[in-house]
């Protein structure tokens, strides 16, 4: 089986790492896996364009940058984990920038998004606060009504800031994360 972890951390060496760190080293096992770092790839938000993305004969200007790689990477797997932090109750910048960049990517490719929709997704949440609308924005990420899988990981539980990492340090947050996958 094939499976494709991405870190939305913008943060090297953080929480977000460690957990697809750990994800990978217990997958890597007995699949092949694959794990995306967005804070060492290149890649553009939407905008400074012509909305190409709607049009049928042009292509998004950033095609060519790492959201594609990561598209196809996720689209070519047979499950995929996204391991995404909150920054202040919602997800961070990159997710957002992946989350906006789906439209150019999938654009006249309904059967690439269908795939991408019914695929087998595992979200892990590094969130000291609110659940519902991570809920409710990584839920867009697969067919409507479709099986969610969600972790949540609160840093504070473990006795650990939120943004200086050693989460999985403790032995019982690593036993969930194992336990998740």
């Amino acid at each position: 089986m094939k499976i494709c972890i991405i870190n939305f951390s913008g943060r090297k060496g953080g929480n977000c790492h460690d957990v697809a760190k750990l994800v990978e080293q217990i997958e890597a096992t007995e699949h092949e896996v694959t794990l995306l770092e967005m804070c060492d790839l290149d890649i553009e938000p939407c905008g400074k364009c012509g909305y190409e993305c709607f049009s049928k004969d042009v292509i998004c200007p950033y095609a060519g940058d790492a959201i594609a790689c990561i598209y196809s990477a996720v689209c070519s797997s047979d499950l995929a984990y996204y391991i995404v932090p909150n920054y202040i109750n919602y997800p961070n910048a990159y997710f957002f920038i992946f989350n906006e960049r789906k439209q150019g990517f999938f654009a006249h490719k309904p059967d690439l998004l269908e795939r991408y929709l019914r695929l087998r997704k595992k979200f892990v949440v590094i969130s000291n606060t609110e659940e519902d609308n991570f809920r409710e924005i990584l839920g867009r990420h697969v067919l409507e009504n479709g099986d969610v899988e969600y972790l949540f990981l609160a840093t504070t539980s473990f006795d650990k800031g939120s943004a200086r990492g050693g989460m999985m340090q403790c032995e019982q947050a690593k036993d969930i994360v194992r336990g998740f996958c």
